[in-house]
């Protein structure tokens, strides 16, 4: 009988060949209680090396997953806030801007200020309702299919109405950020196209995202970095990091949380 470890191993190598495995079909393999099955596949999925399924475990997926909103809104809003203050501190008097998808889209929402007569266009229901009723802000929504997810308008309807308007500026997300290919992802491909749609529309763009996405991949290119785009994160990038972001050819700027 195997020891735990080699019996991992066992689990791992069957499931790099198949990419999908049973805990029946594992526990008749290996010659162990389907119960000792279950305690390795957690063990495993705590260590990354898998993702526990309703009966098995399919491998570990090396882009990032789509998040549910309330889950996002809670993650690093001390450096949500910071990056979106920068945001709005690039904002002219007067310009149409989007808003995309996402918790640091709703940050710069609740940081913009009532004197500078902004449009706002948005697919983002909470920043709809973000800047419903705020003064010297109009609120233009984009229509399309709600997310399953988080509350966006997205598909071919939104897709549509982002090409009716020009922008002066695009303010965009993203769920994973490939430093050494200047790269911005997003988990879903709808969302992906959405944001490629309004950079394409808008005069300038401006990229906000917070350090802790950097270094990983998501499944659908939304943009890249680029000179004549803007990057806003936090101040927590190292310096390889940094020096890899300058190569882009970008405008990098780093926000301190206050």
């Amino acid at each position: 009988m195997w020891t735990l470890n080699e019996r991992q191993k066992r689990i791992r190598e069957r499931l790099a060949r198949d990419g999908r495995l049973t805990v029946s079909r594992l526990a008749e393999q290996l010659r162990v209680a389907e119960m000792t099955i279950r305690r390795d596949l957690s063990t495993m999925e705590r260590a990354g090396l898998l993702t526990r399924t309703h009966g098995g475990c399919v491998l570990q997926s090396p882009f990032v997953a789509e998040a549910s909103f309330s889950d996002k809104q809670r993650r690093r809003q001390a450096e949500k806030a910071a990056i979106a203050r920068g945001a709005v501190g690039k904002l002219r008097p007067g310009d149409a801007v989007y808003l995309d998808t996402g918790t640091t889209a709703l940050a710069v929402a609740r940081a913009l200020p009532p004197d500078l007569g902004l449009k706002i266009f948005t697919n983002n229901l909470r920043v709809a309702l973000e800047l419903f009723g705020r003064a010297g802000v109009e609120v233009a929504v984009y229509g399309g299919v709600l997310g399953r997810k988080s509350p966006d308008l997205l598909d071919e309807i939104a897709l549509y109405h982002v090409g009716q308007y020009r922008l002066d500026v695009a303010i965009v997300g993203a769920d994973a950020l490939d430093v050494e290919r200047g790269e911005f992802n997003a988990a879903d491909a709808a969302s992906a196209a959405l944001s490629r749609a309004a950079q394409k529309q808008a005069d300038r763009v401006i990229v906000v995202i917070d350090s802790s996405k950097f270094g990983k991949r998501g499944l659908a290119l939304a943009g890249r970095l680029a000179p004549g785009v803007t990057l806003i994160t936090d101040a927590e990038a190292d310096r390889k990091t940094r020096v890899a972001l300058r190569h882009s050819g970008a405008t990098i700027l780093y926000e301190e949380i206050r």
